[in-house]
């Protein structure tokens, strides 16, 4: 995945890599400290495996599970306020 994370960011993996392969092959896949993660970081996510498993559905119909302490590290935001920084967070809207 790109860095930072813009919202245009999409992945640069080719479909025909080894990790593609193991992407389409997964019946799960886990993010741990998702809470770092910001909602343009889980957006690349969601369209990377929508175009890996050719279907529209959101992030490909992989089931993801979510991990982090929502109360622990936020994503980090360059000379972000404190505004900006929530604005990164990924929301329930933004799933």
């Amino acid at each position: 995945l790109p860095v930072p994370f813009l919202d245009t960011s999409v992945s640069s993996m080719r479909f025909n890599s080894p990790e593609a392969a193991a992407l389409r092959e997964a019946s799960l896949i886990v993010i741990d400290e998702i809470t770092m993660l910001s909602k343009n970081g889980l957006r690349c996510i969601d369209l990377l495996l929508r175009e890996l498993m050719k279907n529209d559905v959101s992030f490909g119909e992989k089931v993801l599970v979510l991990g982090g302490d929502f109360r622990q590290t936020l994503p980090v935001v360059q000379r972000g306020t404190r505004t900006e920084i929530i604005e990164s967070c990924i929301k329930s809207s933004s799933l």
